[in-house]
C-alpha cells in the first residue's frame, strides 16, 4: 500500500512543477516580446535569468524526488521477513545484564566436539569445557613422542585431565614421562611420573623426577648391567634431586610430592623374547598385552582395592618423602607384545571392569599407531575420568 501512495505523490509533485515551469518561460516570453520605454534590455535579462531558475529548481527536485521513491519501491520487490523469528539467537550461555557484565564462564560444549577422540558412555562433563591456562607458566598441556629403539617401538604421550583444565584457575599437567636409551641401543629406558593433586608443585615434582629417573638408569646399565639394577638405590637418588629442587624454591618437600614408575626394556634375544625390569612407588602402573588377547593385563604397581564400597586414592608411597618403599620385578614379552606404563588416569579406566575401555586399548594398540592416533587415544572421553593421562608402551618388534 504505502509503495502506491509514493508513486501517485511523486506524479503529482511532477505535475505541479512542470505547469510552474511552463507559467514562467510564457511569461518570461510575453515579457521579453513586449516594448519596454525604459531599461528594456534589464528587463529581457532578469526574465530569462527566471526561466532559467525555475527550470533548475524542477530538474533539481524531481532527482531529489527520485530515489525515496525508488527506496519505498524496493520493499515490495520481495517477500517480508517474519517480524516473530529472531534472524540470530545464541543460546548457549545465559543473559548477562549490560549494566554489571558477569565474568565469563565455560558452558558445556563450548568447543566442537572432537570426533576423533574415544567416547565412552555418555563421556565427561569437563570434556566439553574449553581448556584455560594456569596462572604461572607450566609444561605443555600435552606432550608426545614415537621412537625406534633396536628392535623395540615406543609410542608415549600425556594429556592434561579434563578436570585440571577447565577449572578457576586451571590446574597444569601434573603427569610427566621420559623416554631414553642405553648407548649401544640395547635397551630402552622409560620414566612415567604423576604428580600429586595435594601437592602445590607437584608438576615440577614429577618433572624432576622422570628426567632424573632416566639419566641415572642410563647409568646405573653402564655400570651394573641389566640383571643388577638397584631401585632402593634408583629412587633414593631421585628423591635427592626433588628435595633439592624443593629447597631452591624455599618450599617443603610434601610441595613437590609424585609417584614413579620406570622400566628398561631389554632387546629381544635369539627366540624374539624380550625381559624388561619394572621399579615403581605409588599408584602408577605396568600393563602388558598379549596380541592374541584382546585385553591389557595388570603386571606391575600399586593395584587399588576394587572391591572395597570406595575406591581409595590414598598413595602408600611418594617421592621424595619414602624412597625405601619403592620395589621392582621383571616381567617377560613374547614376540609381538607390548608393555605399557601409564598414570592412575588411565590405569583406573582400564581396571574398571564394567565399561569396555581396557577392551578398546587392547584393540586400538595391538600395534604402534601413529604419535597423533596414539595421542589422541590418550585423550578418552569417558565419565568420571577426568585426571591427567599418560601412558608409555612398548611393543617388542613392530607388533605386527
Amino acid at each position: 500500500m504505502s509503495g502506491g501512495d509514493g508513486r501517485r505523490d511523486g506524479l503529482t509533485d511532477g505535475w505541479v512543477r512542470a505547469g510552474l515551469l511552463a507559467a514562467v518561460v510564457i511569461g518570461a516570453f510575453a515579457e521579453v516580446g513586449t516594448p519596454h520605454r525604459h531599461y528594456g534590455w534589464l528587463v529581457n535579462a532578469f526574465a530569462l535569468a527566471a526561466v532559467g531558475v525555475v527550470g533548475a529548481a524542477a530538474a533539481l527536485g524531481s532527482e531529489a524526488a527520485a530515489p525515496p521513491a525508488r527506496q519505498r519501491d524496493r520493499p515490495e520487490r520481495g517477500p517480508r521477513p517474519d517480524a516473530t523469528a529472531p534472524v540470530c539467537r545464541f543460546v548457549a550461555a545465559p543473559a548477562v545484564s549490560t549494566a554489571q557484565p558477569g565474568r565469563p564462564r565455560p558452558f558445556l560444549r563450548e568447543r566442537p566436539t572432537d570426533l576423533s577422540v574415544p567416547r565412552f558412555g555418555e563421556g565427561a562433563r569437563a570434556q566439553g569445557y574449553p581448556w584455560l591456562l594456569p596462572e604461572r607458566t607450566v609444561q605443555n598441556g600435552i606432550a608426545a613422542d614415537e621412537a625406534r629403539v633396536g628392535a623395540l617401538t615406543i609410542r608415549a604421550a600425556s594429556v592434561v585431565g579434563p578436570g585440571h583444565r577447565c577449572g578457576q584457575p586451571a590446574e597444569p599437567r601434573q603427569d610427566s614421562y621420559r623416554i631414553g636409551r642405553s648407548p649401544d641401543s640395547r635397551y630402552a629406558i622409560v620414566a612415567v611420573a604423576d604428580g600429586l593433586s595435594s601437592a602445590a608443585w607437584s608438576d615440577i615434582g614429577a618433572t624432576a623426577a622422570s628426567s632424573q629417573a632416566v639419566t641415572l638408569l642410563r647409568e646405573q646399565i653402564e655400570a651394573v648391567g641389566f640383571d643388577r639394577l638397584d631401585v632402593k638405590a634408583l629412587y633414593g637418588r631421585v628423591a635427592e634431586s626433588i628435595a633439592a629442587h624443593a629447597a631452591g624454591r624455599g618450599v617443603g618437600t610434601s610441595h613437590l610430592a609424585t609417584v614413579l614408575i620406570t622400566a628398561v626394556i631389554a632387546e629381544p634375544d635369539a627366540n624374539g623374547v624380550a625381559r624388561a625390569w619394572v621399579g615403581w612407588l605409588g599408584d602408577s602402573s605396568a600393563w602388558t598385552l598379549d596380541p592374541r588377547v584382546p585385553l591389557w593385563q595388570f603386571s606391575a604397581g600399586e593395584a587399588k582395592d576394587r572391591a572395597a564400597a570406595v575406591v581409595s586414592n590414598e598413595v602408600a608411597g611418594r617421592l621424595p618423602d619414602t624412597p625405601h618403599l619403592a620395589v621392582d620385578g621383571y616381567v617377560t614379552l613374547a614376540a609381538g607384545a607390548a608393555l605399557a606404563l601409564v598414570t592412575d588416569g588411565i590405569g583406573d579406566a582400564w581396571a574398571d571392569r564394567a565399561g569396555n575401555v581396557n577392551e578398546y586399548f587392547a584393540n586400538a594398540w595391538r600395534s604402534p599407531v601413529p604419535a597423533t592416533r596414539f595421542t589422541a587415544d590418550v585423550g578418552f572421553d569417558a565419565p568420571q575420568c577426568l585426571d591427567d593421562r599418560t601412558a608409555v608402551v612398548v611393543w617388542n618388534g613392530s607388533g605386527t
